[in-house]
């Protein structure tokens, strides 16, 4: 049974907040993957090889791109912290158990792809950018709905 927030909170309950944020922001950065790729190829790559501003973005695609699986440990991490400390001090969140279970199922499909499949393309990157997509979905409805 889903309970309800309690009344006012103490700072370690407040403290789920702050995670589900950095949750945000580690998701931002690991979704940035594939759309700095996009912008290179369909923009950036017709760009003069002398061009300073290719070399700056290529330096900011490679950082991307290099720590992906970094940055989707990281939001994973800091989910299991928001996950902790909401059902321990808040309360359980539908939004937030449907995004939750998304977000540990890709982050499962994506270690697959990297150390299984070894960079090889199948149908396993179609579904995790797929489910990346419905994340997204999940996520913003999860913070519509003010966590709940």
């Amino acid at each position: 049974m889903l309970r309800q927030p309690p009344e006012g909170g103490d700072d370690l309950s407040n403290s789920g907040s702050l995670f589900g944020w950095l949750v945000t922001a580690g998701f931002v950065l690991t979704l940035l993957n594939y759309p700095v790729k996009a912008v290179y190829r369909s923009v950036v790559a017709r760009w003069p090889q002398t061009s300073k501003a290719k070399r700056i973005y290529m330096r900011f695609q490679k950082a991307i791109v290099l720590n992906h699986r970094f940055f989707a440990l990281f939001t994973t991490v800091m989910l299991l912290a928001h996950v902790v400390i909401q059902l321990l001090y808040r309360w359980a969140s539908l939004t937030g158990l449907i995004a939750a279970t998304l977000m540990v199922a890709n982050s499962l499909l994506g270690a697959y792809g990297h150390y299984i499949k070894k960079k090889r393309r199948s149908a396993w990157l179609m579904f995790h950018r797929l489910m990346a997509v419905l994340l997204v979905v999940a996520v913003v409805a999860h913070v519509a709905s003010g966590g709940r």
